[in-house]
Formats: C-alpha cells, sequence, structure tokens
C-alpha cells in the first residue's frame, strides 16, 4: 500500500483526523484568500497610477518653452459638493498630439471631454453652477483607461493658444510615459506593511488547523516507526495526507478570493473606488500560490516529524520535549537590527523599502519564535511561587510543552504587534493630512490667475450679477515689500484695508481714513524709501515700485493662525504697474457654485482654493487612512482570535488521554478549565506586552519614512488590552470541549 493510499484510509476510519484535515483546508483556504488580495494590492495601486500617468509627464514652463512642444496645459482643481474636479485646459500648437488610453484626441477650441461622472453630475445641476465652468460643446468622454477611479470627476477643455494663460506648460504629448506612474508612496508603504504583518497571522492560522490533532499524529506514526515503517514511508505518508487538505484549500482559497476582489474595490480611497480588475492577480502570483502554499504546509508538517523519525519510542511515549534555547532571544535583536540597518538604506540614496520590509517581517516572526522561550520562563514562575491547584497545572504545561502552550497565544501576539505598530504611526500620519490653516475667511473662494486682466475680473463680477447673485469681487496683486535696495522683502499685496478684512481674519476695528500700510501687530519695516515688487506674470522679471514718502504705517490683529501678510493700500501703488496675480470672491454656501462657475469661465487655468474645499478633501484622506487602519486591524485581530481558538482546543484534543486520566482521578472539571484560561493568559500577558513594545519602536521608524512626527498617546495600551481579551475568549472555547472528556477518554487513548 502506498502512503497515499494509507493516508487516505486513515482519513477515512479516523474522525479526529478528518476534523483536522478540514480545519488544515479552511485555514488554508482563508490564508490562501488574504494573502492573494494583499499581494494584489502592490499592483492595484501601480494600475491606478498608470491609468493617470498622462497627468503628470514632465513638462516645461514659462515664457522659454521649446517651439517645438506641440501642446501646452493648465493642470489645476476645482471642487462640487464636496468632491474635487480635476481640470485640464490645453491647446495644440501642431495637430497630431499623442493621447493617453481613454482620451479621444486633443479638444480643439470650444470642445470639452468629461469623465462620465462628471457629465453625469453637470446634467443634474443648473448650467451656470457646474456645466458653465467648461466654456464650449462637450463632444466626448474621458475613458475608464485615463480615470484613477470609476467616479472621478475629469474635465478637459479645449481652447485657442492665444486663450491659454502666461503660466501654461509645454508637452510634447497627452500619454502614458513608457515608464508607468508613480503610485501613492504612503498608500504603497501601507499596503506592503500590511502584507507583511497580516502574512504572518495567515501562516499562523494555518499552523493551528494543521496542528489540530498534531499530538495524536505523532503517536499514530510513532507507532508506525516502531512497527517497522522506514522514516520515508513516514513522511511521505504525512505528506500525502498534509497534501489532500493543503491542495483542497489552496484552490478553494483562490476561489474564495473571486469575490474578495469585487468587496475590495468598494473600498474607497482619495475620494473613489476601484475598479475590480485592479485587484485581478497575475498569471505568476496564482501560480506560485498553487506551488507554494501547499509546499509550505507539507513542509511544516514534515519539520514536526523531527522527533518521530529519530525518537519514535519517545514520541510514541510522550516524552517531556526540549526546552526552547536562550539563543532564540537573540532573534529578536537581530531581526530588529535588520530593520533598522533597512530604515537607514531607505531614507539614504538607495530609497528602497525592500530591506526595510525584510526587516518588518523577520521582526514579526522573530515574535512568534521567541514566544516559547518567553512561555517556558513564565511556566517556571508560576510552578516555584504558586501553589493554587488550576495555576500548578497550566504552569507545568508552560514549562513542559512551550512551543505547544505559546501556539494559543502566537496570534494574539500578532496582532497585539500590528495594532501597536498602526496606532503609533496613525496619529503621525493624520498630523502630514493639510487641513485650512485660517489664512483666509470661510467663504472665500481664491483664485490663483499669475496674469490675470483687468477686463476677466469684469467679467467675472458681470457673469455673478447676471445670476442675481451678490458676491462681492476683489483683484489681488500680490508681492513684497521692504526697504529699497534690502534683500530681506516681506510678503504683502496691494489691497484696502475694508476689503482685507472681507476676505483674511483681520480685526476691522484697525481700518482708519485714508491710504496707508498695514502690517500685523508687532511687525517692524525697516526705515527709508519702501519699495513694492510685484510677482508680475510668471517668467517676467519683477519690477520695484517705489511707495511715497511718509506714508502711515498701522498695525492689525490678525485673527486666523494662519500667515499673516502686509496690506498695501491700492492707493499708493500706481495701477498700471501692477499684474493681478488672483481673484478672491467672498460667497455664501448658497452662490459659492456660481462664483465658481463664473470665475472658472473667465480665468483660464485659475487654480481656485477654499477653506471647505481644502478641509473635505483633508476629512477625505483622513477617513481613508482610518478605514484602511481599521479593516487591517480587524482582520489581524480576527484571524488572531480564530487561531487562538483553534489552537486551544486543539490542545484539548491533543491531551485527551491526559485530561481522561487527570478527571479518573477525580481532578474536577472547572480546575482543568481554570487551567486553561491560566494557560492562555499567563503566556499571553507577557508576550503581548513585549508586542506591544516592539510594535511602537517599529511604528516610530516606519513613521520616519512616511515623513510623519511621532505622537504618542495612550491609546497605545488598547492592543495589548484587546490582546488579552482575545486570549482570554479563545481559552473559553475550550470549555465546551473539555466537557466531552471522559474518564473513560484515557481507556480509548
Amino acid at each position: 500500500m502506498n502512503p497515499l493510499q494509507l493516508a487516505v484510509r486513515v482519513l477515512r476510519a479516523d474522525s479526529r483526523s478528518r476534523a483536522s484535515a478540514l480545519f488544515t483546508m479552511l485555514g488554508v483556504a482563508v490564508g490562501v484568500a488574504l494573502v492573494v488580495w494583499l499581494a494584489a494590492m502592490p499592483g492595484a495601486i501601480q494600475n491606478r497610477a498608470d491609468r493617470e500617468s498622462w497627468r503628470s509627464q514632465y513638462s516645461v514652463g514659462g515664457p522659454e518653452q521649446p517651439a517645438n512642444q506641440p501642446l501646452l496645459i493648465v493642470n489645476t482643481y476645482d471642487d462640487v459638493d464636496g468632491e474635487r474636479v480635476h481640470r485640464f485646459d490645453v491647446a495644440t500648437l501642431k495637430p497630431g498630439v499623442p493621447v493617453a488610453p481613454g482620451i479621444p484626441r486633443i479638444p480643439g477650441p470650444g470642445e470639452v471631454f468629461l469623465s462620465p461622472a462628471l457629465a453625469d453630475l453637470a446634467a443634474k445641476r443648473p448650467p451656470a453652477e457646474l456645466a458653465e465652468r467648461f466654456p464650449g460643446k462637450v463632444v466626448g468622454a474621458v475613458g475608464d483607461e485615463a480615470l484613477t477611479h470609476p467616479d472621478e470627476l475629469v474635465a478637459i477643455v479645449g481652447h485657442a493658444p492665444d486663450e491659454m494663460p502666461s503660466g501654461a506648460q509645454a508637452r510634447a504629448d497627452l500619454a502614458r510615459p513608457e515608464h508607468g506612474g508613480h503610485p501613492d508612496g504612503l498608500l504603497l508603504l501601507l499596503s506592503q506593511v500590511g502584507l507583511i504583518i497580516l502574512v504572518v497571522p495567515c501562516l499562523v492560522l494555518v499552523a493551528s488547523a494543521a496542528r489540530l490533532t498534531a499530538a495524536r499524529r505523532e503517536r499514530r506514526l510513532a507507532a508506525l516507526r516502531l512497527a517497522g515503517a522506514t522514516p520515508q514511508q513516514v513522511v511521505w505518508m504525512t505528506v500525502a495526507e498534509t497534501a489532500v487538505a493543503a491542495v483542497a484549500g489552496t484552490v478553494l482559497g483562490l476561489i474564495i478570493g473571486i469575490p474578495l476582489r469585487s468587496l475590495t474595490a468598494r473600498i474607497p480611497w482619495e475620494g473613489g473606488t476601484w475598479f475590480p480588475s485592479d485587484f485581478t492577480p497575475s498569471p505568476l502570483l496564482v501560480v506560485a500560490v498553487l506551488v507554494l502554499a501547499p509546499l509550505m504546509v507539507c513542509l511544516a508538517a514534515v519539520f514536526g516529524l523531527r522527533r518521530v523519525l529519530h525518537q519514535p519510542l519517545g514520541a510514541a511515549n510522550q516524552h517531556t520535549k526540549r526546552a526552547p534555547s536562550i539563543a532564540r532571544l537573540l532573534l529578536i535583536f537581530g531581526a530588529g537590527a535588520v530593520f533598522f540597518v533597512g530604515l537607514g538604506m531607505a531614507q539614504g540614496r538607495d530609497g528602497t523599502t525592500t530591506y526595510v520590509l525584510i526587516g518588518l517581517a523577520a521582526v514579526a516572526i522573530a515574535l512568534v519564535l521567541v514566544g516559547p522561550l518567553v512561555t517556558s520562563w513564565v511556566g517556571r514562575f508560576f510552578t516555584g511561587f504558586w501553589r493554587s491547584p488550576a495555576t500548578l497545572l497550566a504552569g507545568r504545561r508552560l514549562r513542559d510543552d512551550p512551543k505547544a502552550a505559546f501556539r494559543a497565544s502566537s496570534g494574539v501576539v500578532v496582532a497585539v504587534f500590528a495594532g501597536s505598530l498602526a496606532l503609533t504611526m496613525f496619529p503621525g500620519l493624520e498630523g502630514r493630512i493639510g487641513f485650512s490653516d485660517g489664512t483666509w475667511r470661510d467663504g472665500v473662494i481664491v483664485a490663483e490667475s499669475y496674469g490675470a486682466q483687468a477686463k476677466q475680473v469684469a467679467a467675472v463680477r458681470s457673469d455673478i450679477a447676471k445670476n442675481g447673485v451678490t458676491a462681492p469681487v476683489m483683484a489681488i496683486s500680490e508681492g513684497s515689500i521692504g526697504a529699497k535696495g534690502d534683500k530681506q522683502l516681506r510678503s504683502a499685496m496691494v489691497l484696502s484695508c475694508t476689503d482685507a478684512v472681507k476676505i483674511r481674519p483681520v480685526d476691522i476695528s484697525t481700518c482708519q481714513q485714508g491710504p496707508a500700510i498695514y502690517v500685523p501687530r508687532g511687525t517692524r519695516i525697516a526705515p527709508g524709501e519702501l519699495v513694492f515688487r510685484g510677482f508680475g506674470s510668471r517668467g517676467a522679471e519683477p519690477a520695484d515700485i517705489a511707495l511715497p514718502a511718509q506714508v502711515p504705517v498701522r498695525e492689525y490683529q490678525s485673527n486666523g493662525r494662519g500667515r499673516s501678510t502686509i496690506f498695501v493700500d491700492p492707493a499708493l501703488v500706481p495701477q498700471n504697474k501692477l499684474s493681478i496675480s488672483s481673484i478672491a470672491v467672498v460667497t455664501t454656501p448658497q452662490n459659492e457654485a456660481v462664483a465658481r462657475t463664473a470665475v472658472l469661465r473667465n480665468a483660464v487655468g485659475a487654480s481656485i482654493y477654499s477653506n471647505g474645499a481644502y478641509d473635505s478633501h483633508g476629512d477625505t484622506l483622513l477617513g481613508d487612512l482610518r478605514r484602511v487602519t481599521v479593516i487591517g486591524l480587524a482582520i489581524a485581530t480576527i484571524l488572531g482570535g480564530v487561531s487562538a481558538g483553534v489552537a486551544a482546543a486543539g490542545s484539548v484534543v491533543d491531551r485527551r488521554r491526559t485530561f481522561g486520566a487527570l478527571i479518573a482521578a477525580g481532578t474536577p472539571t472547572n480546575v482543568l478549565v481554570k487551567a486553561l484560561r491560566r494557560e492562555a493568559m499567563l503566556p499571553a500577558l507577557v508576550a503581548t506586552v513585549g508586542a506591544s513594545v516592539a510594535g511602537a519602536f517599529i511604528g516610530a521608524g516606519l513613521l520616519t519614512l512616511a515623513k510623519g512626527d511621532l505622537v504618542l498617546s495612550p491609546w497605545l495600551v488598547t492592543p495589548a488590552v484587546l490582546g488579552l481579551v482575545v486570549a482570554l475568549l479563545a481559552a473559553a472555547a475550550c470549555g465546551p470541549v473539555l466537557r466531552k472528556v471522559t474518564a473513560r477518554a484515557y481507556a480509548e487513548e
């Protein structure tokens, strides 16, 4: 009889072996589904970056643009109902400009391409609120191949070359670059960290399921060895028995991954979801999983046969196993050294995160490998100082078989490590997200349009009034002010005090009669002849404008927390020497959309800012970050809890003969239940604290890659507390299994 036939016969005859095979199959299926999903995430991020790569190709701006560049383009952002609109104003100088997939062609003057979501939105709203922002006729659509996500709002507006602003950039085409796009660095880092952190609990779950009846199988195989079976026969029988469940679980995991991809595509990031095709794993990944997943499970099973192969008599009699070596403690320091060396390389010239991820994986694995050593120490401590029957039973188990005892805590330890890492990184990443700083008043929209003309400002006022809206419109000339010949000039803008208080958080009581220069309180201007240097059009050489002598300088109190500036009254500067750099409109929630439309319709290529839109984008990013963190921690916690429950229940099945003997000797069942709970809680108490500390250190290191500031929070203790709760709940699962064990179990075994 060959090993496969013998393995099949064992599965048919032994119900517990069938249960172990079933749990192994389910564990492998869950692990494979999650691993394939996580492994597809970096590819999905790259797919999104490739689709939008046509937007950020290298371009040359300013008056010295190469004459042979056939395309002028201005890339700006707009906002509608809190959603970001990506707008491109373009003009062609030559025909036949190449375009990216999803873009029919370069629109000509008066032609517009809208993404499907933007076209639907424009059709549902009054033209003055959205559609008129894109002057011309909609002649085509921006296809999915050119969008980052299905509901993205994108507009490509065609113009004549002389309509383009002076800041337009020259480009050779609107096609994708050959090297592909540059993915979102933060999302890519989070996906890679998540892949490493969640793969380890997946492996722990698979190992816990595969070891569900490990002791029973070890005794059975040891009996075969003592009966004359060769080591090769035992190994091949184990491989055959394990491969049946591993292959079935791998195939099932790949099937489960199909609907999982559709669910993942609904998770938003940066204001939009994903295309389900983004998460389609590559054929190479599928083949690798089909080969490696069963191979790893079989190797793990064979690796556990060392005592059966070399000491079959000891395995048959279940002699005490060798205690873990103290050398395991060096694994933590070695893994930490690998991580921080990789961190230094990533921050240096190399810039690659490969070694950082290797170090991260090494730390997570080292925590699992060091766990049995800590468990052994905990067992020695409690057997030496405690005399409670339940505690003594638990301590002896921890001391005599720390590897098996720690197995129930290993998944929880990794989950605590992941939680501590995430809660260390999250506050720092949150600080990177931009929100309005109070530089402008709420309700003010500011359109930055260097080189705008007075007639454009007048057209904006006319369009706003035409729609029956009252909204003050102000032309702003920005520049700097200081003493003539002084190289250190201060930021300034030409704006009257009464207009400044409408758009900036300035104390209105400071405005007085007559033209003057208004400076933030405590600001000193060097004495001498003052000049104002306007920014002018992009690329133009700024010119100094002398201000009248003995001009009054008055202080004002800023009520905002943003940057302050100096206001120069327009009466002090000749208007024919100024260049309008931005247009500000004071709006209300009811008329903001109309005001935006009026500005964008008349100021081609204007970049619009408002506190509401900026804060809305910040809220979107913050929500994305929180959502990704919660999903990752939930998966890690569930995996850790399930693996802990499976391992704890498996420990009862493995020790069925021992518990049967104790019950036959008169040991109360409630004492054994207490012993099982303490057996799960005692190592978890120490291991989760160590995992929390390790997670905090690793999270602080990863935070330096994300350019965030370390912010310590009391919430850092949460993962350790939750880990202990999960370990306790997993230990509670042993009760029902233990109550099925009777004194007859000893005789049956």
